[in-house]
């Protein structure tokens, strides 16, 4: 007895590849945050808090999961807004993309290849968000409302670029 092969299940396997990516994100920053603490601070200093905010202040460690939070947050609601939190995360690394070549530049051809690489996998992704029927049915998605929560998925992207700026420079002044 074969079976086949649904929308629904290639709709929950690329999910599960997302969420494992979320989860990941949080275990390797976490993991790199501990490292950097018993590196600079003894075992008795690593706990205090002024320890963490000046590790937090010498990184820019945790923006990453913030932003990953919000897919993951996406990925369970089988809604409009779960739609749009995905698809503004994938704006989130477009927008990052773009706001890291324009403060780091372009310096030889293999960095050339990775920001194209980077720009390729979200806009591929974004893609399949809009076109694939399965997605779409997972969410309810109306074709009439595509356009709007486009927009609100670029602005959820933009303003997750925002808080990372404003989370690095704010740190670095303040603390």
């Amino acid at each position: 007895m074969k079976k086949h092969i649904t929308n629904r299940h290639i709709t929950l396997g690329i999910y599960s590849v997302l969420f494992i990516l979320v989860l990941g994100s949080w275990v390797w920053e976490v993991n790199q945050f501990d490292k950097i603490l018993k590196n600079v601070f003894d075992w008795d200093q690593k706990l205090d808090l002024a320890n963490f905010l000046f590790v937090l202040k010498l990184t820019d460690l945790f923006t990453a999961s913030i932003a990953a939070s919000v897919l993951g947050v996406g990925l369970f609601l089988k809604n409009n807004v779960g739609w749009t939190l995905i698809t503004g995360w994938f704006c989130f690394l477009i927008t990052n993309g773009i706001r890291t070549i324009f403060e780091d530049g372009i310096n030889d051809t293999a960095d050339f290849f990775q920001a194209f690489l980077f720009f390729l996998i979200p806009l591929s992704l974004i893609f399949l968000m809009n076109k694939f029927i399965g997605i779409n049915e997972y969410h309810k998605i109306k074709i009439g409302k595509k356009l709007k929560l486009n927009l609100w998925a670029i602005g959820i992207g933009i303003f997750l670029v925002m808080f990372s700026v404003l989370k690095k420079n704010l740190l670095q002044q303040y603390l």
